[in-house]
């Protein structure tokens, strides 16, 4: 089969796209917050926890600016590790851990998508690639929220009470991202693993 487009021009593109669309879904999440936090703090009788909310929702109001540009430039920055392998150190298995117990909830629904993305991928790029390790599934968008607000000096409990709104407005929201980068590379010609065996199949 013909490729029609140079994978990594392709995948740069799909990339930078994704991206954007990933910073309009954590403005909705931002949009959102402070209604979420208030009805956080007055569903907890607990005073002092209803003020680390309230001081939680100023602080991320405050910091929003920050927190998104440095959810972006990590985005930009992870365009390499759809043709890379992931470098990624033990010195962050912690947050690695949270992230993937964040995305458990909606890793599932999305992974058939995300399997064909990444089969489609590893033909397109000569790699093997796992569906979690996509650049923009679940896990590694929620990664690099958590290592967003930890560079930011926002501490777990904090990141805690935040999660259900990320994953409402974030993370639920992901397959408008997945259904584009999947139709492009099937337009361009890269298959599936099954795609692959049946045309292997039509030409023995």
């Amino acid at each position: 089969m013909q490729h029609s487009v140079d994978p990594r021009n392709l995948i740069s593109a799909m990339h930078f796209q994704a991206s954007g669309e990933l910073m309009r879904l954590l403005d909705g999440f931002y949009s959102n917050i402070e209604d979420g936090l208030f009805e956080l703090a007055y569903c907890n009788e607990d005073y002092g926890q209803q003020r680390k909310t309230i001081e939680l929702m100023r602080e991320l109001r405050f910091r929003r600016d920050h927190l998104l540009k440095t959810f972006g430039k990590r985005m930009q920055r992870s365009v390499q590790s759809w043709f890379d392998e992931d470098l990624t150190t033990t010195e962050y298995l912690e947050e690695r851990a949270q992230a993937d117990a964040l995305a458990a909830r909606c890793s599932g629904h999305f992974g058939f998508l995300l399997q064909t993305i990444a089969e489609r991928v590893a033909h397109a790029t000569d790699r093997d690639m796992d569906r979690k390790s996509v650049p923009v599934s679940p896990e590694e968008v929620s990664y690099h929220f958590i290592m967003s607000c930890r560079s930011l000096k926002i501490n777990q409990e904090s990141i805690g009470m935040v999660q259900d709104l990320f994953h409402r407005f974030v993370l639920d929201r992901l397959g408008g991202i997945y259904g584009p980068i999947n139709q492009q590379l099937q337009d361009a010609g890269y298959c599936t693993v099954g795609e692959l065996q049946k045309l292997s199949a039509s030409t023995a």
